[in-house]
């Protein structure tokens, strides 16, 4: 139709994600990661935030559930130094943590919501750096995590703060936002489902039942819905470490029978 971009779709350079998401996320998407602690989000929004980077896209890390230094260290024990991203421009945090403790930044690179409660001025904020950062069709917005967010204001109106990054973000400047939540919080059961509603894309991830009830843990991740991408939606077994996601095989043991265990007797 006139007047309409076609839609482009990208890979992450995280290799298990693009086998299960086969044509790639569209860029103007919203995603969101969600599991309970301790699965893997945060390590997941780490690797995507050093792959952007590293081929040259801006990123603008939304920090809520962490300082920005706790992200650079978290981020560097997976095996990147992310520094030098942030000296030369290409990564910027808007940081809604770090108010709890009255930190002052000398970095440029770290703006710090002295409310970020305030969700009208936190939108403001999130789409003038976008902007300062060139963020249009290019670049990746990761927030961390939304959950959060739902603690500090009424959970109706971040509802309503991410469909205005949804339209203002994603669609109007076509940047892929990436956003976790955590599963599992009673008071916040609910907004799971509405946020279903309103996004385009969510990655699950989880403990492998079978596993848990022999007390291991085991991590998993599946494609539940990607709109404008083929995928897999099977679950997968995979782990973190350094250089990031990786798919997990566990070998069954084979069982060896009574009967060849036994020595034949003549």
């Amino acid at each position: 139709m006139k007047g309409f971009k076609e839609r482009q779709n990208i890979k992450t350079d995280i290799k298990l994600l693009d086998e299960l998401i086969i044509g790639g996320i569209p860029r103007d998407s919203f995603i969101l990661l969600l599991g309970e602690g301790g699965t893997g989000k945060s390590a997941i929004l780490g690797e995507l935030c050093y792959r952007f980077l590293k081929r040259g896209e801006p990123v603008l890390y939304v920090a809520l559930d962490n300082s920005p230094q706790s992200v650079f260290s978290d981020i560097n024990s997976l095996g990147w130094d992310i520094s030098n991203f942030c000296e030369n421009g290409l990564l910027r945090f808007l940081d809604g943590y770090s108010y709890r403790m009255k930190a002052e930044y000398d970095e440029k690179c770290i703006t710090v919501l002295k409310e970020p409660d305030d969700l009208p001025n936190f939108t403001d904020k999130l789409v003038s750096i976008m902007d300062e950062m060139g963020m249009n069709g290019r670049g990746i917005v990761l927030v961390d995590s939304l959950t959060e967010l739902m603690t500090l204001s009424d959970p109706s109106q971040v509802v309503e703060s991410v469909k205005n990054w949804r339209a203002r973000g994603s669609k109007e400047r076509n940047t892929l936002f990436v956003s976790t939540i955590h599963f599992g919080l009673k008071a916040f059961e609910g907004f799971a489902d509405v946020f279903d509603y309103i996004v385009d894309g969510i990655i699950d991830l989880r403990y492998d039942p079978e596993y848990m009830a022999s007390d291991v843990l085991v991590k998993q991740i599946r494609i539940r819905k990607i709109k404008g991408s083929d995928h897999y939606t099977n679950w997968v077994n995979f782990v973190i470490g350094k250089n990031g996601l990786k798919p997990l095989i566990i070998e069954e043991k084979k069982k060896t029978s009574n009967s060849k265990k036994k020595s034949n007797k003549k």
